[in-house]
């Protein structure tokens, strides 16, 4: 095919009328081909994936597929879109049984699914095994419930949660029926129709694509709601949380310098030197010592994941964007590389912040915490990193108050290192001097802070307090005594109460 007739990504949005954002998370699922790497920068796209974009929205938007189903469709038929046009979902009476099984899903998979956990869905009447002759168990739109509950539980899910969910829907679902019944069904049996069930699938039709479009309309409100919760402030302090003063480390960090020595290719000097002005904020004097490791180490992963970070706070968004990807190069060639990995689900929680899409702020929150996962599984033994991971972990609870449950995951990460505070004093002696008169302060706010969130009010004023010996810049300070009133405040109505 000619160059000329290929399309760029804006192109192919464009004409398809998605988002360029879309057509990178199809071609990442699966369900779209590759491009044509013209040049290290530069993709084409077939003009046939304009169609292939406008099949799969149609079977998300009209036909609510799923896009694990809708992947093993065209899996299951070579990728051949017009497979997605054939498939009808079935039209469902009161009674819960199918107007037409035939026309039903095709069964995809075998569903792996534990037999305690069928019992209960029989129990719940989730499910029903066939009372007729036929050989499966189940009925066809049950047996394609258990294969979609199969695939979903792959990702991840426990069981229990799952049929937890399941029964609180359906409960739900039982009172948007009798509604359904006595408002639309029940309208149309008091007017006949020569076709009624074809009335009753287009019923159907109508009242699931209003049920999705208010469910994402709330989703959507949901979301925005917790997101002007966030604290912004703490973003647009230096790095990753607040820096400590120059004056409290700056003799330290002086007679370091006094001891490197002029092209000096010693690699933990540099480091600590990059480090310590990197507490105080200073990304500029940090990247000066960086860039002489990278001179004479340029493939050491933990000199350019800080190189990447640092530079982030000092360049343009469109600059930042670039930075990204090389993040996600660096991760991608040091698949094992933790600390890299724990930064990259930062950068995705910055990203969270930016987002207003429901659907987007949900994908970078399951990016964010896949990160997490894998800096996790690849952790060595030593003890720096696995500190900088507990702590943005617990940090994490500042963007992902979306995620259920996740403050209280947050505060035991912080408390984990907490209870390591003299180990980790005495290795902070002896490696990264500076690191400790940082990671303290910072520690006692944010986890003070998560304190008060749930109501540990007493707990809260006592590790506050303990902030308030060290020389952190401003807005620092600031934000200690607010949460230290929060505290205050929360014990007074407790005991008034």
């Amino acid at each position: 095919m000619h160059r000329e007739s290929l399309l760029k990504i804006g192109e192919l949005a464009k004409r398809a009328k998605v988002t360029p954002r879309t057509i990178r998370f199809y071609i990442q699922e699966g369900l779209l081909p590759q491009p044509q790497r013209i040049q290290k920068n530069l993709a084409l796209y077939d003009p046939k994936s304009v169609e292939m974009v406008k099949s799969i929205k149609k079977a998300q938007n009209e036909r609510f597929l799923p896009l694990v189903l809708i992947r093993q469709i065209l899996e299951q038929n070579d990728y051949d879109y017009s497979s997605l046009d054939m498939i009808e979902v079935p039209a469902v009476s009161n009674s819960g049984s199918t107007l037409n099984e035939s026309r039903l899903l095709p069964v995809l998979t075998d569903p792996q699914i534990p037999e305690n956990v069928l019992k209960k869905l029989r129990q719940k009447k989730i499910i029903q095994k066939a009372t007729n002759s036929q050989k499966r168990a189940y009925t066809s739109g049950d047996q394609q419930m258990l294969n979609l509950l199969s695939e979903f539980q792959k990702s991840g899910l426990e069981w229990d949660d799952l049929l937890s969910a399941l029964v609180s829907i359906q409960k739900l679902v039982e009172n948007i029926a009798e509604y359904e019944f006595q408002a639309l069904i029940g309208g149309m049996i008091k007017n006949p129709s020569r076709d009624f069930q074809t009335m009753l699938r287009m019923e159907d039709s109508i009242l699931q694509s209003f049920i999705n479009k208010t469910r994402y309309a709330s989703l959507k409100n949901m979301i925005s709601r917790t997101k002007s919760n966030l604290d912004y402030s703490l973003l647009s302090s230096a790095d990753e949380g607040f820096s400590v003063q120059a004056a409290e480390i700056e003799k330290e960090l002086e007679d370091l310098k006094q001891l490197l020595q002029p092209g000096s290719q010693d690699k933990r000097m540099l480091n600590d030197l990059a480090l310590g002005y990197s507490c105080q904020g200073n990304q500029e004097l940090s990247l000066r010592y960086l860039r002489r490791i990278r001179k004479f180490a340029p493939d050491d992963p933990e000199t350019n994941v800080r190189w990447i970070w640092y530079r982030r706070f000092t360049q343009r968004e469109q600059d930042q964007n670039r930075l990204k990807k090389q993040l996600e190069n660096l991760v991608a060639d040091n698949p094992e590389f933790s600390t890299g990995r724990a930064f990259m689900a930062v950068w995705h929680a910055f990203d969270i912040q930016e987002a207003d899409a429901a659907y987007e702020i949900m994908r970078l929150t399951n990016l964010c915490l896949k990160e997490i996962e894998a800096a996790e599984e690849h952790l060595t033994d030593d003890l720096h990193d696995w500190t900088l991971i507990q702590y943005i972990k617990g940090r994490l609870c500042e963007w992902l108050q979306v995620v259920p449950g996740y403050t209280e995951s947050g505060i035991k990460d912080l408390e984990t290192i907490l209870f390591r505070k003299n180990d980790l004093d005495l290795y902070y002696m002896e490696h990264k001097p500076f690191f400790s008169k940082w990671l303290w302060p910072n520690t006692y706010l944010f986890l003070g802070t998560l304190y008060n969130q749930v109501g540990r009010f007493e707990e809260a004023v006592d590790l506050l307090k303990k902030g308030r010996g060290y020389g952190m810049q401003s807005p620092y300070s600031d934000r200690l005594e607010s949460e230290i009133g929060k505290a205050k405040s929360g014990v007074a109505n407790m005991s008034n109460k």
